[in-house]
C-alpha cells in the first residue's frame, strides 16, 4: 500500500511549494510536509458468512510553520479522486506542537479492499 500511497502523492506541490510526504516519519529540514502511516482493519462486508471486504485505515498527518489548511483541502483532493473516503470522526483536532512550531492536523482515510 505504501507504493501506491507515494504514486498517488508523486510531485505533491500546493501553491508551487514542493511537500515531501513519507512514511512515518519525514528526515528532512523543510517545511511543509505531510507524513502517513497504517492506522487500522476493519471488517466493513459480510456475506454468505464470509469476508467480502475490508476496510483499511490510514492516518496521514499535515505539518506547516503556517496555514495548512490549502495542504488539507489538496490532500483529500488527491486521496478522494484515487477511491479513499475521508473519516472525519477518526481524524484530528488542529494542533500546535510547542517543540518544533509546527501546527499538526492528522487526517483518517479508509479504503476498501476485497477480503
Amino acid at each position: 500500500m505504501n507504493r501506491t500511497i507515494e504514486q498517488i502523492f508523486t510531485g505533491f506541490s500546493v501553491g508551487g511549494v514542493s511537500i515531501p510526504v513519507k512514511y512515518m516519519y519525514y528526515q528532512g529540514h523543510g517545511e511543509p510536509y505531510v507524513t502517513y502511516m497504517h492506522q487500522s482493519y476493519d471488517n466493513e462486508l459480510r456475506g454468505d458468512d464470509a469476508l467480502i471486504g475490508v476496510a483499511d485505515y490510514y492516518d496521514f498527518d499535515v505539518y506547516a510553520k503556517g496555514n495548512f489548511e490549502q495542504i488539507i483541502l489538496k490532500v483529500k483532493e488527491l486521496l478522494e479522486a484515487s477511491g479513499w473516503v475521508w473519516i472525519p470522526s477518526r481524524s484530528g483536532i488542529d494542533m500546535y506542537e510547542t517543540d518544533t512550531h509546527y501546527y499538526h492536523k492528522t487526517l483518517c482515510f479508509m479504503i476498501l479492499k476485497e477480503g
